[in-house]
Parts: structure tokens; sequence; C-alpha cells
């Protein structure tokens, strides 16, 4: 299959489950995050997160999280996209795809210390690649910006995982994905 034909399956996969069980597994997905970034080594500072799409992992519980500063992206066009520093006080508007995004704030600049990124993803599989939406908004920015970013963590549902994904010299893999299931340690490349 090629990545189309991936998606729209992973997609439909996704939208499958009821809203109990989203939010049921989200809750789930967002306890195991916690806890394995509690027991990291090098503990980050910053969060890079992202609001979720209604059928995504629901992520607004990262909201009330006062452990670490927490950056949501804006985004100008699927070939730019930059982190805003968010809090309680944060305004939100709809963004570019129709997603919450922040309304000022502080932007991240790579030099405030270890940085993990939760990524939003369509389809993944065990070796750390991801499928997004097509836009190529992650990607591009990940190109620039990886070498300032300690860890790239998926959030999904497992039902969103695939044998393989076709990947492109592009692609950065994650490091881990976290699932209602397990929390996947992807092999370091």
């Amino acid at each position: 299959m090629d990545k189309a034909q991936i998606r729209a399956s992973a997609l439909l996969q996704r939208k499958s489950l009821s809203k109990k069980q989203r939010s049921h597994f989200s809750h789930t997905i967002l306890t195991s995050l916690f806890d394995h970034l509690s027991v990291q080594p090098e503990q980050p500072r910053n969060l890079l997160i992202y609001r979720s799409m209604p059928s995504e992992v629901a992520t607004d519980g990262l909201l009330e999280s006062g452990d670490y500063r927490l950056f949501a992206p804006v985004t100008h066009h699927h070939e730019h996209m930059e982190w805003h520093e968010i809090s309680e006080a944060t305004l939100w508007q709809t963004g570019l795809f129709g997603i919450l995004e922040p309304d000022g704030g502080t932007i991240w600049d790579g030099k405030q210390g270890l940085t993990t990124l939760l990524c939003p993803l369509t389809a993944f599989d065990r070796e750390g690649n991801r499928l997004g939406m097509g836009k190529g908004c992650f990607d591009f920015w990940l190109a620039r910006h990886h070498e300032h970013i300690h860890q790239i963590i998926g959030l999904a549902f497992s039902c969103q995982e695939v044998t393989q994904l076709p990947t492109e010299r592009h692609d950065m893999p994650m490091n881990c994905i976290i699932t209602e299931k397990e929390v996947i340690e992807c092999p370091k490349r």
C-alpha cells in the first residue's frame, strides 16, 4: 500500500473508536507519558505539545502540567511552523488547519534547555516511522530543528500501528510511541 492508502485506512481505524474509548485511551496514554518522562535520566525542561483534533489522542490534559515549560505550534503554512510558550493565560485562535493555536507567547528557539517533542500521527510502525496528515508540517520543521530536540515521542492509539511504513530520506524517526497498551521504544538510528 502507498502512503495515501495507509493514511486512509489508519484514519478509519482511529475514527472507529467510540468517544468513550478515545477518552479512556487518551487518559491512559497521558498517564504513561508522564510516567515515561519521570524516569528519563535527563529530565526535559520543555515540552513541545500539540492541540489534538477530535479523533486524535486527546492532549488537553497536557495543558495542566506544571512541571514543564509548554509550547504549542503556530503554523503559518505547511513549510513554516513555530512554537509559542503557553500558560493558563494563553488565548487560543483557530489556525490554518482548523487546529487551536496560541495567540502570542515567547517563541521556542532551541536554546532554552532540554526539549521533548510530542508528535501527532496518523500511522506508525515499530521502527519509529510516522505518517502524518500529508502536509509535511512536522517533517519540514524537524528537518531544520532536530538537533535541538532531545527526543520525539509519538502519541497514538494501538489501532494506528502498521507493520511497515514507506519512508523518505527526510523523514525523522520517533524515539518512542506511547499507546494505550504500551510504550514502544524504537531502535536508535
